[in-house]
Order: C-alpha cells, then structure tokens, then sequence
C-alpha cells in the first residue's frame, strides 16, 4: 500500500527512521519489566500533559489521545495509543488531515513502510520507570514534532494532496 504523499513527507523530514532505530537501540535493557504498576505508568504520561489517558486492560492499551475525541490544530486531529505490555514499547499515532484522510502508522512499522531493509529494529523495552519515563519524553517529543510537520505540510500544500 502507498503511502499518503503528507504522511511520507513528515516522516522524511523528521528523519522518522533514523530516530526510531536509535530510540528503539537506546531502550535494550534486559530484563523487560513485565510488572510495572499501570497507575504509576498513567500517571507518569499524564504528567507529560495528557490528562485524558484512559488504560483497557483487555487490550493492555493507553489511550493518550483519541483522533475523534481530542483537541482538533487548524482543523487537523492526532490520536496517539500506547502499549507497555511485557516492558515492551510500542506507539501508534494517526493524524485526521480533513476528516476524511487519516494517516499514521504503529512506530515499529514505519521504518518497512519507508523502504528501510537494514537489519531488524527490535522493540525498545524498559526496566525501570527512569527508563520508562525517558522513553516516553522521547516519544511525546517526536509525536509533536510529527504534529507540528503535518500542520505545516499540510496547510502549507492542500492543493497537492
């Protein structure tokens, strides 16, 4: 599947691939940690401003932003959901571009999506809630970065969409 031309183009200038491989290598710590306190994890993500952080244990699932519920930039949306289940890392985040047009992806995917055929990138872990919360500054940095790209792309260029 082709990706959407706004999508590939933040994702190019944020050097996406290149963070995310070094992100995930930074996060290899072993062992994982597995029993992490979910309240504590919540909390620390809300400290970071997202107050609206719902969990589903069923999924093991933070919902840090919804796309069709949350704060709405210039008439573009974002959503970001947040997996730690086995001390594993994992982010997925989609962006509304005009309620008709979404893209975003999970992090660990995106690098294949953008043609990077390198070695494996394994999931980044934690150990710790120092780490925990170190991985989740880096992650909410580049969430608002990509954030802020797809607002100055999109608006920037609606007629080349």
């Amino acid at each position: 599947m082709e990706m959407h031309p706004v999508w590939k183009k933040v994702l190019e200038e944020v050097e996406f691939v290149s963070w995310y491989h070094a992100f995930a290598e930074q996060f290899q710590t072993m062992p994982p940690f597995t029993d992490h306190s979910v309240t504590e994890a919540q909390d620390m993500i809300m400290e970071f401003g997202f107050r609206k952080t719902v969990y589903d244990p069923a999924n093991f699932l933070y919902t840090v932003e919804g796309v069709d519920d949350t704060r709405s930039i210039k008439g573009l949306g974002s959503g970001l959901s947040l997996s730690l289940k086995e001390g594993k890392i994992e982010v997925d985040v989609v962006f509304d571009l005009d309620h008709d047009t979404r893209v975003g992806g999970r992090f660990s995917g995106v690098p294949s999506q953008m043609g990077y055929n390198g070695p494996a990138i394994p999931a980044p872990v934690f150990t710790n809630y120092k780490e925990l919360y170190a991985a989740l500054k880096q992650v909410f940095g580049m969430y608002e970065d990509i954030g802020n790209k797809v607002i100055d792309i999109f608006l920037a260029e609606p007629a080349t969409m």
